[in-house]
């Protein structure tokens, strides 16, 4: 089996059903491929992903029969070769030749002829699509940044200066962040221990305990990711787990915890000691949690099948609180394909989740205690609106600084209920991040 075989037939099968990742994986499980292979395979597939709407688009231009017409295999070849074509620099007689042949691979010999006189005549339209007469600007955004257009029609009414440059971003280019398990490592060790490996780089972060790595290989191949030294962790979740300045001793709770990188992250704040609650309403990602913990050989974390919006006696009178809740992931697009392709209709019932795991939260921290809220979405419903209906509900929660100047990345947007992270803006994933404090019956009368 060859890697755009491979690819092509993960391709239908995701577009039959199922989580990008989880398709791929099960596909490189059944069918081996060596390492450049694999990689080449990988590549297509997230190519196609990852461009969807835009290749779909192109593609229409020069055919009869619609791309959402075709038969599923002449379809995701089709695209495919595209995308080969378009994001990954492979040569036209290249990807229009082994396109043709997984025609007859897939036994649609038939269809050869129109794979080869659609792909040569696609490879000729313009890398911006300049010229093209799109019926609407949401059509046009849609296309360019190859999402739903709901999706695009939300960036446009809430980031029309920003909609296109978030959009168009791709993952990929920049290094990958990694967190130092500081309980048994520093940054400079860690760095060095990595080039040693192979690493093609390894640099401190911006962040305490970050580092910036391109390694040569999948991260848990790395010996130093096997001894516990570090685990990936984007620099916002970082951020947000950094936010709540859990200290040694204090019984902390992380609700939404899954796989574990954040409380990887309260644990050193904590300096393992104290009880640290990771917590998730699934048993098996309570499953992912017990195996972080493991592999960093962490003490003070007690991992928990809990409902965030409900509530645990475990919990209650925490000194702090962290939930990074569900959300649309509609900042983090660049890394999730799938979510470029959301309708947005189950936004209503994101929305009440959060505002429950909020109140749930609320009444589980203690007086003088901090809670922490935080999504990986830009929509305002989600992030700063939820918080500043919460606060006026909740006169005894206050925001606070969440971190020090220093620690901030450049670009933060400070909505008034918190921060925002434009991917655009910051170069980090899309992020919302908002401190509170509870305070006591008292200090919230102002007349008392």
């Amino acid at each position: 089996m060859t890697a755009r075989y491979l690819a092509v037939q993960a391709l239908m099968r995701q577009e039959a059903g199922g989580y990008a990742g989880l398709v791929l994986d099960a596909e490189l499980k059944k069918h081996p491929l060596d390492g450049r292979e694999r990689a080449f395979a990988s590549a297509v597939f997230y190519a196609v992903l990852e461009h969807q709407v835009t290749l779909d688009y192109i593609l229409d231009l020069f055919l009869q029969k619609k791309t959402a017409k075709l038969d599923p295999a002449v379809r995701a070849i089709l695209r495919s070769g595209l995308a080969q074509l378009r994001y990954m620099q492979v040569p036209p007689s290249a990807a229009v030749n082994e396109a043709v042949k997984l025609t007859r691979a897939f036994k649609k010999t038939s269809a050869a002829g129109l794979v080869n006189a659609v792909l040569r005549r696609a490879a000729q339209a313009p890398a911006d699509l300049s010229g093209e007469p799109f019926v609407s600007p949401v059509q046009r955004l849609a296309v360019l940044g190859s999402v739903s257009e709901p999706v695009a029609a939300f960036f446009a009414e809430h980031y029309p200066q920003d909609a296109e440059a978030i959009l168009t971003r791709t993952a990929g280019q920049e290094p990958l962040a990694l967190r130092a398990n500081l309980l048994r490592t520093d940054v400079p060790s860690l760095c060095n221990t990595l080039l040693a490996e192979g690493a093609l780089s390894a640099v401190a972060g911006p962040l305490p305990g970050c580092v910036l790595a391109r390694l040569p290989g999948g991260p848990a191949e790395s010996p130093a990711f096997q001894k516990g030294l570090y685990h990936v962790q984007g620099q916002t979740s970082q951020l947000a787990a950094l936010a709540l300045g859990a200290r040694p001793g204090e019984t902390v709770a992380d609700l939404c915890a899954a796989p574990g990188g954040k409380t990887a992250v309260l644990a050193q704040q904590m300096e393992d000691t104290g009880t640290l609650y990771s917590c998730d309403v699934s048993p098996n990602r309570v499953s992912l949690i017990c195996k972080t913990v493991s592999r960093l050989q962490l003490r003070c974390v007690a991992p928990l099948c809990s409902d965030a919006a409900k509530p645990n006696e475990r919990l209650a009178n925490a000194d702090r609180i962290l939930a990074d809740v569900p959300c649309s992931g509609l900042g983090i697009l660049a890394k999730k394909p799938d979510i470029r392709y959301k309708t947005l209709e189950t936004l209503p019932q994101l929305i009440e989740l959060q505002r429950a795991i909020l109140e749930n939260a609320a009444r589980m921290l203690r007086p003088g205690g901090r809670l922490v809220y935080s999504t990986c979405t830009v929509n305002p419903d989600e992030n700063q609106r939820r918080v500043e209906a919460f606060l006026a509900e909740h006169p005894d929660f206050r925001p606070c600084p969440p971190l020090p100047a220093e620690c901030w990345p450049q670009g933060m947007l400070d909505t008034g209920f918190g921060w925002l992270s434009l991917p655009n803006r910051t170069g980090l994933d899309g992020f919302f991040i908002a401190a509170l404090e509870k305070q006591s019956a008292a200090a919230a009368r102002p007349n008392a």
